[in-house]
């Protein structure tokens, strides 16, 4: 799975040409990506976000090792997707049998490849940007809905601190998982009723532990807010750094080729 740096998510600090774009074109970049990926109609069309993709991974190198991971996490959600489609799609038959379907076999490996890269795409994303600048991206797209009287900067609030507490589920996780490990006693042949009581056990000390760490958050949020030790907001997006403006002239040609294809 990828690498959790407490309080800052997935993110791994880097000088590549990903961590240096503005966060807001990252974020734009990263949506368009993904809504050409699940757009494609063909093989063509995917190849172009596709390229893309590759080029993103190499721009965040040497990241190669966590999104190789994350997609391996995905290997089992993978493989029944591809099994429903290959069972249950009409179409041309596979190996003279009638239950496989080729026309099932290759959709569902575009499909696969589909949620995959959209996937890659997101990984990437959240590899070279700290959670802080998300939650401030995400506050600058949504700042003109203050117009119409929405609490945008609560909006923003309530991301970063939900950005912040998924690290720290996954390391209480993986925490109880180390203490079962260690727990485990093979000479040892424990009843039904015993073993029940100890899962509750674990489960609530489990989510007492959450709950204590969410309110620390919360409260480290609050105070860094009340204190104005907050990150500096982020610089104004016009006129575009050099970065950006080959990231947005970039995401133009994509674009051009993708409908070029089309």
């Amino acid at each position: 799975m990828l690498t959790v740096v407490a309080g800052k998510g997935p993110f791994q600090p880097g000088q590549s040409v990903m961590h240096s774009a503005d966060p807001r074109v990252k974020v734009l970049s990263c949506l368009l990506l993904v809504i050409l990926i699940f757009a494609a109609a063909d093989w063509g069309q995917l190849a172009v976000p596709g390229t893309a993709l590759v080029l993103a991974v190499w721009l965040s190198a040497p990241r190669f090792g966590s999104i190789w991971r994350l997609c391996w996490m995905l290997r089992w959600f993978l493989l029944l997707t591809l099994l429903m489609h290959l069972l249950l799609t009409p179409g041309r038959t596979l190996l003279g049998t009638t239950w496989l379907s080729l026309d099932g076999l290759l959709t569902g490996i575009f499909v696969c490849l589909q949620m995959l890269m959209a996937v890659i795409s997101s990984a990437i994303l959240a590899i070279s940007t700290p959670t802080e600048n998300l939650a401030k991206a995400f506050g600058w797209f949504v700042k003109p809905f203050q117009w119409l009287g929405c609490p945008t900067g609560e909006w923003q609030k309530l991301l970063l601190l939900t950005m912040d507490f998924l690290p720290v589920i996954q390391e209480e996780m993986l925490a109880a998982r180390g203490e079962d490990d260690e727990r485990i006693n093979p000479s040892s042949s424990p009843d039904q009723q015993g073993r029940w009581h100890r899962w509750l056990q674990k489960l609530n000390g489990l989510l007492m532990r959450l709950v204590e760490r969410g309110d620390a958050i919360a409260h480290r949020l609050a105070g860094d807010e009340d204190t104005d030790k907050r990150p500096a907001n982020l610089l104004p997006l016009f006129p575009m750094a050099l970065v950006d403006q080959v990231f947005a002239g970039s995401m133009m040609a994509i674009i051009f080729c993708y409908l070029l294809l089309g």
